[in-house]
């Protein structure tokens, strides 16, 4: 324990500073523990633990209401989110209880400033066991955990699709191959001109196809 008589008054400002800033919250790692999809709300677990005084720690309480980011407006980018998904949790400089109700400008019914309580979730920061597996680094693509369903648009200017079962691969040069077949748009028949000799005209329809 250290002797009063012998802090200084700069060293004492400073640790008053750190003890003041213990109580404020900016941005702190986290992960959903359950979500409304109908109301876009989290629980959320920070995590991080938190040090006691006497040196203990413990995991932090879960928060409730937290609403979760989803980019876009008028347009948006809609994803499942699950238990477990990581992600940052970014405090307010002040109370947003109005404004989760109402939006626009709302009231400020409590004054808080940088409370735990007053935070949004942001899905998509990762530690290194949720890392993406398979990351290409190539252009954007929207896919699911395994990397077998997916919507890619890449630098060579091709456009990929795929489900684990088939794909379909717009090519650069406009060339479309799905699942091993080329399809080149140039090359394609035109059936309106498209004719065949011996056979007689007449007011039927043709039989079906022959296999």
């Amino acid at each position: 324990m250290i002797d009063p008589k012998f802090v200084t008054q700069p060293h004492a400002i400073k640790t008053s500073f750190i003890e003041m800033m213990k109580g404020v919250c900016t941005s702190i790692p986290a992960h959903i523990v359950t979500f409304n999809p109908a109301l876009q709300r989290a629980q959320i677990q920070i995590g991080i633990q938190t040090v006691l005084i006497d040196g203990t720690t413990e995991a932090p309480r879960v928060i409730e209401d937290v609403p979760v980011v989803f980019q876009g407006g008028d347009y948006t980018l809609e994803f499942q989110v699950g238990n477990g998904t990581e992600g940052c949790l970014i405090f307010s400089q002040r109370c947003i209880d109005g404004w989760k109700n109402s939006g626009g400008i709302a009231a400020n019914p409590l004054s808080r400033f940088f409370d735990r309580q007053d935070c949004y979730f942001v899905p998509g920061m990762r530690s290194q066991p949720g890392a993406i597996t398979g990351f290409a680094n190539d252009g954007i693509r929207l896919r699911n955990k395994t990397g077998n369903q997916f919507a890619w648009l890449k630098n060579d200017g091709s456009v990929e699709m795929a489900n684990g079962a088939g794909f379909v691969r717009l090519m650069a040069n406009g060339d479309v191959n799905i699942n091993g077949v080329i399809f080149k748009p140039g090359a394609e028949i035109d059936f309106r001109a498209h004719r065949h000799s011996g056979v007689q005209s007449g007011g039927s329809n043709t039989g079906g196809v022959v296999t």
